[in-house]
């Protein structure tokens, strides 16, 4: 009798453990056939020497990553990659977040209007958007080359000086950055009391007081969580901007470690050396996310 009162809630736990597993099992195989069974297949074909065309296939060993790390185009994709990353990162956390301060402390119609016009980018189809932006930077005929003649200034071209044609590519890309990251820190604001707000400016804070002291304090973690995403979402619009306007040039400037990875498996047809590309970048991504987590622990443990 005792031994059945014992074991009946360890088979209902287990009937619920059970169910829970059956109710999470689509989302684990989804997981294994679109994720990670990818991403083995890919660190398999790393280890390989084949063109995707060839039945031939020969192992190839570490030798495409030595291959990899010893081209200088490799090390200038991944200089420009670091470039790209400091551009973008002020547009993908400070000037969001100014942005999502401004809307939250004025609600209202006007603040949803503003909202939408901000989000508006982001729904552009990224090919038809870099193509209006070819037509605005042509060094000939496009409008604001025209614009600064206009006003006495000297035609730039855009996106054939290795000076400009990075800051170029970014700005470009940046709007549909601080459209995103806009709307987000506004979700994490929605957490935000704004009675301490009202209590605050009822003891004679100043705007900028209590934006520093009670706002911005609670948005540290989204910051340094959407700086980090950003780094992750922001490579496919910047590949497409590449791709239609600049492809890589001019004498690499624009080029990036995802476009090399392109390159690599698309016009050279070296599986092996795109794949090793790849691990490097899902590894270098892995640490990122792996020390935001262990410092994000670390600083609740202090608090």
């Amino acid at each position: 009798m005792t031994l059945t009162v014992l074991s009946t809630p360890r088979r209902q736990r287990a009937a619920e453990s059970a169910v829970a597993w059956l109710y999470f099992s689509p989302t684990m195989v989804s997981l294994l056939v679109w994720v990670y069974g990818p991403l083995v297949f890919t660190a398999v074909l790393s280890l390989l020497d084949w063109n995707m065309v060839s039945p031939n296939i020969e192992w190839n060993g570490l030798d495409n990553y030595e291959t990899l790390i010893t081209q200088p185009e490799f090390g200038n994709a991944a200089w420009n990659t670091f470039r790209y990353a400091l551009y973008i990162l002020p547009f993908a956390t400070v000037v969001p977040c100014a942005l999502a301060i401004a809307l939250w402390k004025h609600p209202g119609r006007t603040s949803e209007f503003y909202r939408t016009l901000l989000f508006l980018p982001v729904v552009l189809a990224p090919v038809a958007n870099a193509l209006a932006w070819q037509f605005i930077l042509d060094p000939l005929h496009g409008i604001l080359n025209q614009v600064l003649e206009g006003l006495g200034a000297e035609r730039v071209n855009w996106l054939g000086d290795p000076a400009t044609a990075l800051p170029t590519v970014v700005a470009v890309t940046v709007p549909k950055v601080v459209a995103l990251n806009t709307l987000l820190f506004g979700a994490a604001l929605a957490n935000v009391d704004r009675r301490t707000v009202d209590a605050a400016r009822l003891d004679d804070a100043t705007k900028g007081e209590i934006t520093r002291a009670i706002i911005v304090p609670q948005l540290r973690r989204p910051i340094i969580l959407l700086g980090l995403l950003s780094m992750v979402v922001v490579w496919p619009w910047l590949f497409t901007n590449i791709g239609v306007l600049t492809k890589g040039g001019p004498s690499g400037a624009t080029d990036n470690v995802y476009y090399r990875l392109y390159t690599y498996g698309f016009t050279f047809f070296d599986a092996g050396t795109a794949s090793a590309a790849a691990i490097v970048i899902a590894l270098t991504f892995g640490l990122l996310l792996t020390t935001y987590s262990l410092l994000s622990r670390r600083f609740r443990a202090t608090r």
